[in-house]
């Protein structure tokens, strides 16, 4: 009798080792390919930074306007200083390779003038508005996890004029623009990353209109050399 317990219980073992150990192939497959597939986010062993060719970006942030001189054609000239401002930009662009891409830049920027005789800022709030339309080169690398950096640069036009509290505006001039960037972004999903950035926007001279000089009766036409502005941004990228 307990002979023939030994025996069947030594079958029902064998039993459930055939059953268990065939079944073992099986899963193993699915186990190597989960673990060995390419990640979509960036990592070690990531081959590209941007998962999805095409993307769509966001950024906003401070504004940080330097002073400009503002000259007129008798002569005259101040140097107009700036509060902080804001800074918003939406981009449409392409990864091109693995590490290279390209995008179109509109963005929007209003820069309060602090102090300024000629805008009369003693009894009127005065602001510079901005609006670059600029194509950018972004070049792109993985670091750790989920994290990655960016470098880039883009050159196109800026639109400038200037407004008061009260509506009135200057003419709105079109300027050469050239821009530098670099940043941070960490992927949170396959398509969205959130990031900190950082762009230096620069522009050529010009007109800011027509107006009275300075001895109250002569009429005269301004002109401003070039804008430089600095900003630090949170950015937002989805990709399809």
């Amino acid at each position: 009798m307990k002979t023939t317990k030994k025996l069947m219980l030594l079958g029902a073992i064998a039993l459930v080792f055939m059953q268990t150990v065939p079944g073992l192939p099986a899963q193993s497959p699915a186990l190597v390919s989960s673990s060995s597939a390419a990640s979509p986010l960036p990592g070690p062993g990531y081959g590209t930074p941007l998962s999805g060719k095409l993307y769509v970006g966001f950024d906003l942030g401070a504004a940080l306007q330097s002073d400009i001189t503002l000259s007129d054609s008798v002569g005259d000239s101040e140097r107009v200083s700036f509060d902080p401002g804001v800074r918003m930009d939406m981009q449409l662009g392409y990864n091109l390779t693995k590490n290279w891409a390209a995008e179109l830049e509109l963005g929007f920027i209003i820069s309060p003038v602090k102090y300024s005789y000629t805008f009369g800022t003693d009894y009127n709030s005065v602001a510079l508005f901005e609006v670059p339309v600029l194509v950018n080169v972004i070049y792109s690398r993985p670091l750790f996890g989920h994290c990655s950096a960016y470098v880039g640069g883009g050159v196109g036009g800026v639109f400038i004029n200037y407004q008061d509290a009260y509506g009135d505006t200057t003419p709105t001039a079109a300027t050469f623009g050239y821009q530098g960037m670099a940043g941070l972004r960490y992927a949170f999903s396959p398509k969205w990353d959130l990031g900190l950035g950082y762009k230096l926007l620069g522009t050529t001279g010009y007109d800011v209109g027509s107006g009275v000089a300075y001895d109250g009766y002569t009429a005269t036409e301004y002109r401003s050399n070039g804008n430089l502005t600095q900003s630090i941004l949170v950015t937002l990228n989805c990709r399809f």
